[in-house]
């Protein structure tokens, strides 16, 4: 159970840009998490991840290049990010460039983590060769008891480092069990390694007896926020977690990595995913922006409830309908959200419902999803958010049974509709045998037919899924409906 699990100590990867640290941070967790890349700067936000060396599990943070003196908007804050994942870790990996050599920055870095106090393991790397081990030496200059010559690429030096960390972890369990103190954590168990940014203090206990929506709501739910550059995605996730989680800033784009918090409430554990900006494909030049693009798509297959983050300022565009419609081929539950409210001028009480009816017109596929007005920048109407997708989230697991159903499709459908399956074909019309429901998230039905000529029209379509919609409550969730067409010539 969520109150069950155990704290994994935390250790941070640190250093200045384009050492190797998300390399390196791949590597340990044994997946490909954050956008590795020669142009310097990739990372910016502190991206979480798990590990396990030899039975021991802990934590990992990776931070973007720490510059402490550079002014610039998005360096001034990585260095404030990283500067919270040093604080809250137990042990710290300093990563070097032993190609190099010793930098005036690496001084500088070297004088900050000392002053910190904690347990510093040098990782001089890029070492692929033997030769190149004796560069690595340079850097026992600075006083630090453990300093290791490795290749996050190859691997090279990366058990000798582990071996070290795990032994020093071990012995920070030991002294905090024994001390009670409340160190720096991560509760065990976070998938794909995110840390419990928790907002809550206490998980309600799981009944033994608890029916199915009770179950829904222990399990966490992947709660992405998805749209176009600056729109406010990183801002909507600072803001429903009451912390600066995430870097923002007026440059389109800050956001690079695909990052996930937990999120936890009186009455859900929401992992949040906050993903970079999606591009069109003619805009998108960098490297490291293409991997973001394609890595906020990769979140989609993993979230269950998306939040569609939209510009009220600039409008419903036509990229804002193609984001939405990669959360429908991914199944996701949709909540349309209009940010930036806050900052249209001369809006009366009528100005919401014009907004949704052209949005509405403009994302006919999407008449199923609510539309929310936001502000993230002053938190207007931010609370109702979380509320939506538990409900998107819940409707988006119910299964109905094949009799019920079936008695629903007879009442309602057949016998009050007038809409035909399709048209007549060489004088035998095509009928709707039986229908059953065949999986969940997102709900998946199967419609038996027989006679005429397989294709239902899309008319009929459309009025059962609004009918099933208004009779079971599929709210914020895709329908997916197949037809299995029993032909003459399968029987004979």
């Amino acid at each position: 159970m969520p109150g069950d699990r155990k704290p994994l100590p935390l250790v941070a990867i640190v250093g200045r840009p384009n050492v190797g640290k998300s390399t390196l941070f791949n590597r340990l967790i044994g997946e490909r998490r954050a956008i590795v890349g020669d142009e310097p700067g990739i990372t910016r936000d502190r991206i979480y991840g798990e590990s396990d060396w030899n039975g021991q599990r802990f934590a990992l943070v990776d931070t973007g290049g720490i510059v402490p003196d550079d002014e610039a908007v998005i360096p001034a804050n990585i260095f404030k990010q990283a500067a919270v994942a040093i604080d809250e870790a137990v042990a710290l990996i300093w990563v070097v460039d032993a190609r190099a050599g010793v930098t005036p920055l690496d001084e500088e870095l070297a004088s900050l983590l000392r002053e910190t106090g904690k347990q510093v393991l040098v990782a001089a790397n890029k070492v692929d060769a033997v030769r190149l081990e004796d560069e690595a030496t340079d850097f026992h200059r600075f006083g630090f008891a453990n300093m290791f010559a490795v290749s996050a690429e190859h691997g090279n030096g990366i058990g000798e480092m582990l071996d070290v960390l795990a032994q020093e972890l071990r012995t920070w369990t030991r002294r905090d069990r024994g001390t009670g103190s409340g160190s720096p954590s991560v509760s065990e168990n976070s998938h794909d390694g995110s840390r419990q940014d928790a907002k809550v203090q206490s998980d309600a206990k799981e009944d033994a007896t608890a029916d199915e929506t009770s179950a829904l709501l222990v399990r966490e739910i992947n709660l992405a926020i998805i749209g176009r550059p600056n729109v406010g995605k990183s801002s909507l996730l600072n803001r429903l977690l009451g912390e600066e989680r995430a870097i923002v800033s007026p440059v389109a784009g800050t956001t690079r990595d695909s990052v996930d918090t937990l999120l936890k409430t009186d009455e859900q554990t929401f992992r949040i995913i906050d993903t970079a900006g999606i591009r069109r494909k003619g805009k998108t030049t960098a490297m490291a922006e293409k991997l973001s693009v394609i890595m906020a798509r990769k979140s989609l297959a993993r979230a269950d409830v998306a939040i569609v983050l939209l510009d009220a300022e600039e409008g419903v565009t036509a990229l804002d309908a193609t984001i939405a419609g990669y959360a429908v081929e991914a199944g996701c539950s949709i909540i349309l959200v209009l940010n930036k409210w806050d900052l249209l001028v001369d809006k009366d009480s009528s100005a919401g419902a014009r907004f949704e009816r052209k949005l509405r017109d403009q994302m006919k596929f999407l008449s199923w999803a609510p539309v929310v007005t936001t502000s993230a920048l002053t938190g207007q109407r931010v609370q109702k958010l979380l509320p939506l997708a538990i409900r998107a989230n819940r409707t988006r697991s119910l299964r109905i049974a094949t009799s019920r159903l079936n008695e629903f499709f007879e009442r309602e459908v057949r016998q009050k509709s007038g809409v035909t399956p399709a048209k007549t074909f060489r004088g035998s019309r095509l009928r709707v045998q039986y229908i059953t429901q065949t999986g969940v998230r997102p709900p998946t039905f199967i419609m038996f037919t027989a006679g005429g000529k397989a294709g239902l029209h899309f008319s009929f379509l459309r009025h059962f899924e609004n009918r099933l919609r208004d009779e079971f409550d599929f709210y914020a969730t895709p329908i997916r409906i197949v037809e299995r067409h029993k032909s003459r010539n399968r029987l004979r």
